[in-house]
Protein backbone atom coordinates (compact mmCIF):
# COMPACT_ATOMS: atom_id res chain seq x y z
CA UNK A 1 0.00 0.00 0.00
CA UNK A 2 1.42 3.77 -0.63
CA UNK A 3 0.66 6.90 1.16
CA UNK A 4 -0.03 10.47 -0.75
CA UNK A 5 1.93 12.93 1.01
CA UNK A 6 -0.75 15.78 2.90
CA UNK A 7 2.11 18.48 2.02
CA UNK A 8 3.57 17.60 -1.81
CA UNK A 9 0.76 15.13 -3.17
CA UNK A 10 3.61 12.22 -4.06
CA UNK A 11 1.70 9.48 -4.30
CA UNK A 12 4.07 6.95 -3.84
CA UNK A 13 5.26 6.86 -0.48
CA UNK A 14 6.00 3.52 1.54
CA UNK A 15 3.56 2.40 4.12
CA UNK A 16 6.18 1.99 6.33
CA UNK A 17 7.57 5.52 5.75
CA UNK A 18 7.08 8.33 8.06
CA UNK A 19 7.94 10.83 6.02
CA UNK A 20 7.71 11.71 2.52
CA UNK A 21 10.72 10.49 0.31
CA UNK A 22 10.15 13.48 -1.70
CA UNK A 23 9.51 16.52 0.64
CA UNK A 24 10.24 15.24 4.15
CA UNK A 25 6.76 15.94 5.55
CA UNK A 26 5.40 13.55 8.34
CA UNK A 27 3.38 11.31 7.34
CA UNK A 28 0.22 10.37 8.92
CA UNK A 29 -1.92 6.93 7.92
CA UNK A 30 -5.06 7.33 7.53
CA UNK A 31 -7.85 5.00 6.43
CA UNK A 32 -8.91 5.45 2.56
CA UNK A 33 -12.09 5.38 1.39
CA UNK A 34 -11.37 1.97 -0.44
CA UNK A 35 -10.54 0.40 2.81
CA UNK A 36 -14.02 1.99 4.37
CA UNK A 37 -15.77 0.54 2.24
CA UNK A 38 -13.91 -2.88 2.74
CA UNK A 39 -15.01 -2.51 6.90
CA UNK A 40 -18.96 -2.37 4.86
CA UNK A 41 -19.30 1.50 5.15
CA UNK A 42 -20.59 2.43 1.33
CA UNK A 43 -20.21 6.07 0.46
CA UNK A 44 -23.64 7.31 0.51
CA UNK A 45 -23.47 6.22 4.28
CA UNK A 46 -21.24 8.50 4.97
CA UNK A 47 -20.99 12.34 5.94
CA UNK A 48 -17.36 14.27 6.32
CA UNK A 49 -16.91 16.37 9.40
CA UNK A 50 -13.20 18.54 9.09
CA UNK A 51 -11.28 17.99 12.36
CA UNK A 52 -8.31 20.04 13.67
CA UNK A 53 -5.45 17.71 12.78
CA UNK A 54 -5.68 18.11 9.32
CA UNK A 55 -7.96 15.02 8.53
CA UNK A 56 -11.58 14.39 7.83
CA UNK A 57 -13.61 12.02 10.05
CA UNK A 58 -16.17 10.12 7.90
CA UNK A 59 -19.30 9.07 10.29
CA UNK A 60 -21.45 6.38 9.15
CA UNK A 61 -25.03 7.42 9.10
CA UNK A 62 -26.27 4.79 11.03
CA UNK A 63 -23.35 4.28 13.54
CA UNK A 64 -21.83 6.69 16.27
CA UNK A 65 -18.38 4.54 14.94
CA UNK A 66 -16.12 6.72 12.55
CA UNK A 67 -13.36 5.82 10.25
CA UNK A 68 -10.92 8.22 8.97
CA UNK A 69 -10.25 8.73 4.98
CA UNK A 70 -9.10 11.66 3.72
CA UNK A 71 -7.03 15.03 4.49
CA UNK A 72 -7.96 18.81 4.15
CA UNK A 73 -5.44 21.12 3.02
CA UNK A 74 -5.64 24.89 3.90
CA UNK A 75 -3.73 27.21 1.75
CA UNK A 76 -2.70 30.83 1.03
CA UNK A 77 -2.44 31.38 -1.89
CA UNK A 78 -0.60 34.55 -3.06
CA UNK A 79 -2.50 37.47 -5.10
CA UNK A 80 0.44 38.85 -6.75
CA UNK A 81 1.51 38.81 -10.30
CA UNK A 82 4.89 36.98 -9.86
CA UNK A 83 4.44 36.10 -6.06
CA UNK A 84 8.12 33.83 -5.15
CA UNK A 85 6.05 31.61 -4.03
CA UNK A 86 2.88 30.19 -5.63
CA UNK A 87 0.84 28.89 -2.62
CA UNK A 88 1.51 28.31 1.28
CA UNK A 89 0.21 25.36 3.00
CA UNK A 90 -0.75 25.39 6.55
CA UNK A 91 0.38 21.83 7.80
CA UNK A 92 -0.02 22.38 11.54
CA UNK A 93 -2.81 23.80 13.80
CA UNK A 94 -1.51 26.71 13.39
CA UNK A 95 0.83 29.19 11.12
CA UNK A 96 3.21 32.83 12.15
CA UNK A 97 3.15 35.17 9.23
CA UNK A 98 5.89 37.83 8.60
CA UNK A 99 9.58 37.81 7.67
CA UNK A 100 12.60 35.55 8.75
CA UNK A 101 15.00 37.58 10.78
CA UNK A 102 18.54 36.34 12.00
CA UNK A 103 17.71 37.02 15.36
CA UNK A 104 13.99 35.74 15.50
CA UNK A 105 14.34 32.74 12.97
CA UNK A 106 12.02 31.55 10.29
CA UNK A 107 8.12 31.77 10.65
CA UNK A 108 5.98 29.29 8.34
CA UNK A 109 4.81 31.87 6.24
CA UNK A 110 7.72 33.90 4.70
CA UNK A 111 6.15 37.26 2.84
CA UNK A 112 10.13 38.27 2.36
CA UNK A 113 10.93 38.85 -1.11
CA UNK A 114 7.47 39.72 -2.23
CA UNK A 115 6.43 43.07 -3.50
CA UNK A 116 5.32 45.64 -0.53
CA UNK A 117 6.90 43.51 1.91
CA UNK A 118 8.50 46.72 3.72
CA UNK A 119 4.66 46.62 5.30
CA UNK A 120 4.81 43.50 6.62
CA UNK A 121 6.29 43.23 10.50
CA UNK A 122 8.68 40.22 11.43
CA UNK A 123 5.87 38.40 13.53
CA UNK A 124 2.94 40.13 12.20
CA UNK A 125 0.09 37.72 12.48
CA UNK A 126 -0.85 34.36 13.22
CA UNK A 127 -3.51 31.95 11.87
CA UNK A 128 -4.82 28.78 13.94
CA UNK A 129 -6.92 26.46 14.75
CA UNK A 130 -9.23 26.24 17.42
CA UNK A 131 -12.80 25.79 18.61
CA UNK A 132 -13.04 23.61 15.53
CA UNK A 133 -12.62 27.22 13.18
CA UNK A 134 -9.61 28.81 11.45
CA UNK A 135 -8.90 32.38 13.10
CA UNK A 136 -6.15 35.01 12.31
CA UNK A 137 -5.09 37.31 14.95
CA UNK A 138 -2.65 40.88 14.64
CA UNK A 139 0.79 40.31 16.64
CA UNK A 140 0.96 43.97 17.20
CA UNK A 141 1.99 44.84 13.43
CA UNK A 142 2.59 47.94 12.76
CA UNK A 143 0.56 47.90 9.44
CA UNK A 144 -2.02 45.46 10.61
CA UNK A 145 -4.65 42.89 8.70
CA UNK A 146 -7.62 43.37 7.33
CA UNK A 147 -10.32 40.74 5.72
CA UNK A 148 -12.42 40.86 2.85
CA UNK A 149 -15.32 38.26 3.19
CA UNK A 150 -16.16 35.87 0.41
CA UNK A 151 -18.75 37.74 -1.80
CA UNK A 152 -17.90 41.16 -0.15
CA UNK A 153 -16.72 43.85 -2.46
CA UNK A 154 -14.17 45.74 0.17
CA UNK A 155 -11.50 45.28 2.98
CA UNK A 156 -13.45 45.14 6.50
CA UNK A 157 -11.61 47.13 9.10
CA UNK A 158 -8.52 46.85 11.21
CA UNK A 159 -8.53 43.78 12.99
CA UNK A 160 -8.00 44.25 16.42
CA UNK A 161 -8.91 40.73 18.07
CA UNK A 162 -9.35 37.08 16.33
CA UNK A 163 -11.48 37.01 13.79
CA UNK A 164 -12.79 33.71 12.05
CA UNK A 165 -11.50 32.70 8.12
CA UNK A 166 -13.91 30.78 5.72
CA UNK A 167 -13.07 29.25 3.05
CA UNK A 168 -12.29 32.28 -0.25
CA UNK A 169 -11.78 35.08 2.85
CA UNK A 170 -9.11 37.12 1.21
CA UNK A 171 -6.27 38.74 3.73
CA UNK A 172 -4.18 41.94 3.32
CA UNK A 173 -0.84 41.57 5.64
CA UNK A 174 0.22 45.07 4.96
CA UNK A 175 -0.17 46.01 1.24
CA UNK A 176 0.18 42.04 0.40
CA UNK A 177 -2.65 40.25 -0.23
CA UNK A 178 -3.90 36.83 0.07
CA UNK A 179 -6.33 34.10 -0.41
CA UNK A 180 -7.29 31.63 2.47
CA UNK A 181 -8.73 28.56 0.95
CA UNK A 182 -9.46 24.95 2.58
CA UNK A 183 -9.14 22.74 0.23
CA UNK A 184 -10.74 18.41 1.07
CA UNK A 185 -8.59 15.77 -0.80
Amino acid sequence: MTITCNLCFYDRNSDKNQFCEICGAEITLSTTLFEAQEKGIQQREIQTVIQTDKKAKIIPKTSINSTLITSTIVKLIPKQIGAPIPEFIIDSKNAIIGKFHPEIGPVEIDLDGFYGNNTVSLTHGEIYFENNQWQIKDMGSKNGIYIKPTGKTRFGYRINKPEILKSGDEIAIGKIRLLFLIAST
